[in-house]
């Protein structure tokens, strides 16, 4: 039986007991994660927490909805048996919620309320010299012309402060600033749980190229990164990401590109050899029928 659960109603070590055992386990769904990126949010629980879905849900002029969350990829249904029906899982959100718009995760499949298919990109993290045959010619390319220009892994790497300075004088016309915070708190907060990594590169005046990645579950988020002229200029991203790869505690461990949907971000995610997966997302509305009534 699904039940609908208020925030203040549900078990939370049960709940994240269930996402790290689940079949498609994410960090986006842990307890400590949704509270961090959701003003609200809500769930759907099967039986004793045999599956779970996270409603994430905020209220304008009056009218409840559920909406992605900023930096949360994918949500929708964890679960432990692959026959699960995550249709029923959506058909079970109240009706008091008007208006849904949110993205599944790639094991959920296709729902009759699916609007779209978006587009990410793995990579499972095995030998490195393995992984290295099955890169691009092009990120090849880069990578040598990272080696001649001697690039080198900064120690020590950002701190959380100096990442968020340096991405917001380089993404001023891509982030708001509520996303700006929002990613600073992120970054802080995975930091002091261990639960998240930043690793740079160093350029000629300091830093030039850095990756924030969350960590959990044998698997890596790349949440965000940032790229200056120097680094564009010298391959500095690419050396960086095969840095990552090569490091012997990651191996076994799934890297999570984060997409894209972009098509020229996706074939940098492609050039590693990345796998392409799927995701859906779902929406409906009963916002009509509000206003009539």
């Amino acid at each position: 039986m699904i039940t609908y659960k208020r925030h203040k109603e549900i078990d939370f070590k049960k709940w994240d007991n269930c996402i790290e055992s689940a079949i498609n386990r994410n960090i986006y769904a842990t307890t400590w994660y949704l509270d961090l990126v959701c003003k609200n949010w809500d769930a759907l629980i099967l039986n004793d927490y045999e599956a779970v879905m996270p409603l994430p849900w905020n209220k304008k002029w009056g009218v409840k909805y559920i909406a992605q969350p900023m930096f949360c990829q994918q949500l929708g249904v964890f679960h432990h048996s692959k026959k699960l029906d995550v249709d029923d899982f959506i058909k079970s959100i109240p009706k008091s919620f008007l208006y849904v718009n949110m993205n599944l995760n790639t094991l959920n499949g296709k729902s009759k309320f699916s609007v779209k298919e978006n587009t990410n990109y793995e990579l499972l993290l095995k030998d490195h010299d393995t992984l290295r045959k099955g890169y691009s010619k092009s990120h090849l390319k880069n990578l040598r012309r990272a080696t001649r220009h001697e690039l080198v892994i900064a120690n020590p790497c950002d701190t959380a402060d100096e990442f968020s300075k340096s991405k917001r004088n380089l993404a001023l016309d891509f982030m708001t600033s509520k996303q700006f915070e929002l990613e600073h708190d992120i970054v802080q907060t995975s930091l002091a749980f261990s639960k998240g990594e930043i690793f740079s590169v160093e350029g000629n005046d300091g830093i030039c190229c850095s990756v924030f990645v969350l960590c959990g579950s044998k698997r890596l988020f790349l949440l965000s990164s940032y790229s200056n002229e120097e680094s564009r200029k010298k391959g500095a991203y690419f050396f960086l990401l095969d840095y990552i790869f090569s490091l012997e505690r990651f191996k076994g461990y799934v890297f999570d590109f984060e997409g894209s949907n972009l098509d020229g971000v996706a074939q940098i995610n492609d050039g590693f050899g990345a796998e392409l997966t799927k995701y859906h997302t779902v929406k409906f509305n009963f916002l009509n029928r509000f206003f009539r009534f």
